[in-house]
């Protein structure tokens, strides 16, 4: 399997051995020969979660609509 760079989004892919000059012919780049020069990846720095301050719920009353009513006779 070759990995390489997708000439239309710039994405990586995998080919079979055998189709790699295939793809190479219709432009597409070797991702070990790739023109722009990637950047190591760096580490950043793994925080501690901070400790949530505790809420207390509020639990809100739910007005219902008054009904009126009306006596029949």
């Amino acid at each position: 399997m070759v990995k390489l760079i997708n000439k239309h989004t710039g994405s990586f892919f995998w080919v079979a051995d055998e189709r790699a000059e295939e793809y190479k012919a219709a432009g597409h780049k070797l991702a070990a020969s790739a023109s722009v020069p990637q950047k190591p990846i760096e580490e950043a720095p793994v925080k501690e979660p901070e400790k949530a301050e505790e809420v207390k719920e509020v639990k809100k009353t739910v007005r219902k609509p008054v009904r009126k009513t009306v006596k029949k006779k």
